[in-house]
């Protein structure tokens, strides 16, 4: 912890930018701290109030006991094990997390899960939702889709977050959840049935995995900013014991 800013863990790949999450963190009143494959992740979490885990690269079906795709063709393992290693330390250490885009795919592979390795070729004719949808010229990061919209259980821990039932989010993924985790629950999704939020089943001060970016509209999206601040909250409590 740095003075009264929870001190926060997010992961990355190397040469990877990660301003909009540390800028997010900041504004919500944490200090984030970046590691990366390599970096004593283990003795970090000693210090650390809190798990951030960030968007990034496809995550390697070996991770999950499938076989190559041609769909798949970047990956990391190194961070894969990194961050896997890390969810479960976390989970262990009840400090807060957070798994953002790739975050929800790796946190579900941590706890025994599966992935669809790309959603177009999985649903085909049932495709109904545009699950990757980058458009030009967005150099802050990615806009809303009114599309894309994301229903929300009503009892859960995003629902109150968010104060909506429905979230309209943007999207930027071709892989996602399959398998459930057993001990994660599925607590959003678009109307074609991609998971798009999970939650822990297991005891945590704050546990949530969303699909979307939220850190790319937190200056311009409600609900994107009480993610974050809530989630730092959960952190300051955490680090003052």
């Amino acid at each position: 912890m740095t003075g009264t800013r929870p001190r926060i863990l997010v992961t990355a790949s190397h040469g990877h930018g990660i301003g909009e999450y540390l800028r997010a963190l900041r504004a919500a009143g944490a200090e984030p701290v970046r590691i990366e494959a390599g970096d004593p992740a283990r003795a970090l979490l000693d210090e650390a109030a809190g798990v951030l885990i960030t968007g990034g690269v496809d995550v390697d079906p070996a991770s999950y006991g499938a076989s190559a795709s041609q769909f798949i063709t970047s990956t990391e393992p190194e961070r894969d094990v990194l961050e896997i290693d890390v969810v479960r330390a976390a989970r262990e250490l009840a400090l807060p997390t957070l798994c953002v885009c790739r975050g929800i795919q790796i946190a579900n592979v941590a706890f025994g899960g599966t992935l669809i390795a790309d959603i177009p070729s999985h649903l085909g004719d049932r495709a109904r939702v545009r699950h990757c949808v980058e458009e030009p010229g967005q150099e802050d990061g990615w806009h809303l889709v009114p599309e894309h919209v994301v229903h929300i259980d009503a009892t859960s821990m995003l629902a109150e977050i968010a104060g909506a039932t429905e979230l309209v989010t943007n999207a930027v993924h071709h892989q996602a959840v399959d398998r459930c985790a057993g001990d994660l629950r599925p607590i959003g999704r678009t109307a074609d049935g991609i998971v798009e939020a999970m939650e822990a089943r297991f005891e945590s001060p704050f546990w949530l995995a969303v699909q979307w970016h939220p850190e790319a509209t937190f200056a311009s999206d409600p609900a994107s900013r009480s993610i974050f601040e809530k989630f730092v909250a959960a952190t300051r409590q955490r680090a003052t014991g």
